[in-house]
C-alpha cells in the first residue's frame, strides 16, 4: 500500500520519502542526516530520488545519500545540470515504477528547469487518489518566488496543478503555511474558509506536525495565487498596481510583487 511520508530537513523544507510494493523513494533530498537517519531506523533500502529543480535545498543531499545507496537510480529535471542525474526528464515524460504510473510535466515559474511529478493510487474503498510532488511552484496559500521566466509562465504552471481533481494532495517542499496564510488574508480578509485554514494549521503547528500535503480543494478557496479571478483579489492587485488588469496572469503578476515586499 502507498505510503508518504514528510522528513524534515534544512529549516522548513520537507523531503517526501514514498513507500510502495516494496521499493523506496526520495523528493528533493535537499539534505542528506534526516534522510538516511530515517532510512536507518526504518531498515530501509533507498531505490530512486526524484528531483524537481536545481536549487541547493532540493540537491544538496543527492551526493551523499548516492554514496549510501549506490543503486539508487536518479531521475530528475533535464533542463539543468542536477548532480548525479542519470535519467533527465524535461515533461511529458510517462513511466511506471513502484507500481505507479508516473506522469512528468514542465512547469517553468519558480525556476524555468522546475517540474513536477505526478500519479495515482487506488485507496482501500476503491477510489482513485491523485498525487502531485509540487517542489516549490505551488504551496499552501502560496507560490514559489519568481526567480525565472514570466508571470504568464507560471500563472500556466500552477493553473495546470489545479485542474487536476479537487481532491488531489499536494506534496511541496516548504512548512510556509502560517505565514502564506498571513499574507492570503492581507489579500483576502474576509475569506472565511482561509480563517478557518489558520486556526486549523495553527494547531497542526503547537503540536510540530506539519500542514501538509495540501489538496486542490484547499488551494481553491483559499490560495490568492490561484485565485485570479476573485473579486477581493482583483481588487487587491488594482489597488497595488493603480490600473485596471484584464488578464487573471497579470493579477497573478502583481499578487507575486505584493508578496515579495510583504
Amino acid at each position: 500500500m502507498l505510503k508518504i511520508t514528510p522528513i524534515p530537513i534544512i529549516q522548513d523544507n520537507y523531503a517526501w520519502l514514498i513507500q510502495n510494493q516494496g521499493k523506496t523513494l526520495v523528493v528533493d533530498p535537499g539534505e542528506a542526516k534526516p534522510i538516511l537517519d530515517y532510512l536507518q531506523q526504518q531498515n530501509l533500502q533507498l531505490d530512486y530520488m526524484f528531483v524537481t529543480h536545481k536549487h541547493w535545498d532540493h540537491v544538496t543531499g543527492i551526493a551523499q545519500v548516492k554514496a549510501a545507496f549506490p543503486e539508487c537510480v536518479i531521475y530528475g529535471t533535464g533542463h539543468h545540470d542536477i548532480p548525479c542525474r542519470e535519467i533527465a526528464l524535461m515533461g511529458g515524460e510517462t513511466f511506471d515504477l513502484m507500481g505507479l504510473h508516473w506522469r512528468v510535466w514542465h512547469t517553468p515559474g519558480h525556476t524555468l528547469d522546475h517540474i513536477v511529478f505526478h500519479t495515482q493510487s487506488q485507496e482501500d474503498n476503491g477510489i482513485i487518489q491523485d498525487h502531485i510532488f509540487s517542489g516549490d511552484n505551488l504551496f499552501a496559500c502560496g507560490c514559489g518566488r519568481m526567480f525565472e521566466g514570466t508571470a504568464e509562465q507560471f500563472h500556466t504552471s500552477l493553473q495546470s496543478i489545479i485542474s487536476l481533481p479537487l481532491t488531489t494532495k499536494i506534496y511541496c517542499t516548504h512548512e510556509y503555511t502560517l505565514a502564506n496564510i498571513d499574507f492570503s488574508l492581507h489579500i483576502e480578509p474576509n475569506n472565511t474558509y482561509t480563517l478557518h485554514r489558520q486556526d486549523v494549521c495553527t494547531e497542526l503547528r503547537a503540536q510540530n506536525l506539519p500542514t501538509l500535503p495540501t489538496t486542490v480543494a484547499d488551494e481553491l478557496k483559499s490560495n490568492p495565487f490561484v485565485r485570479c479571478n476573485s473579486p477581493d483579489v482583483i481588487r487587491a492587485a488594482e489597488h497595488f498596481s493603480g490600473k485596471v488588469l484584464g488578464k487573471p496572469e497579470e493579477v497573478f503578476a502583481v499578487i507575486r510583487q505584493i508578496k515579495d515586499q510583504f
